[in-house]
């Protein structure tokens, strides 16, 4: 199977997996619209030298309380409920799961299997065909660090959203599937910021902006 072949049949999955009952989805308001689509633009055009094939992404956010995000070929992004409001304190964490999920998006990096379509695709099955090894996704938290960094927010809170997955481990475990990965995760990634610790510094955004936390009340108020 090439590689735009493995991509089309692995974006073909979107449409399965909505369609299982089980799955929610927050309804989507010129709010929730607005506010991804410019965060998405941002993170592509303030890193164009790198995204050559998406030009647009879509955010989608499941009525979960679970802690997860993954992505589909195409710039299909998607993020629990769960995650966002309960463990995202600061937009920078944010731009960093989306830049992280864009890349592999980008790439194509996911596991190099055939996906059957069986009816419906579960939640879980989604959440395990996004999991990759340790040194795969050290290189994809490099590179959604510098991203970060190069759309304009804070680069720190993305050692400090490794710290909340390994304080929580128990909570994202479903996401990352083997427990031991993430203190690994933390300790190779403050390796890599304190051997880069010397690089030029670059003014960023100190705060979050009105518009993310007034996402993070509308999901909040959702039932």
């Amino acid at each position: 199977m090439s590689e735009k072949d493995f991509s089309d049949h692995l974006g073909t999955l979107k449409q399965s997996f909505l369609a299982q009952p089980e799955i929610k989805i927050v309804p989507v308001n010129n709010l929730l619209k607005t506010y991804f689509s410019e965060l998405t633009t941002e993170i592509l055009g303030k890193n164009e030298i790198f995204y050559r094939k998406l030009e647009r992404a879509q955010v989608t956010i499941l009525d979960t309380e679970i802690p997860l995000h993954f992505s589909l070929p195409g710039g299909e992004i998607f993020l629990s409920k769960g995650l966002v409001t309960k463990y995202l304190k600061h937009e920078s964490i944010l731009v960093s799961i989306i830049a992280f999920e864009l890349i592999k998006s980008e790439k194509n990096l996911y596991p190099k299997k055939s996906y059957i379509p069986t009816g419906y695709f579960s939640l879980e099955r989604m959440v395990s065909l996004n999991r990759l090894n340790l040194e795969e996704k050290m290189e994809l938290h490099k590179w959604a660090y510098y991203m970060t960094i190069r759309t304009g927010h804070n680069g720190e809170y993305y050692l400090s959203w490794l710290q909340t997955m390994n304080r929580n481990t128990a909570d994202f475990v479903f996401l990352v599937g083997d427990i031991n990965q993430i203190p690994r995760e933390e300790s190779l990634f403050k390796a890599f910021l304190i051997k880069n610790a010397n690089e030029d510094i670059v003014i960023s955004k100190q705060g979050s902006s009105k518009e993310f936390y007034r996402v993070l009340n509308y999901l909040r108020e959702i039932r």
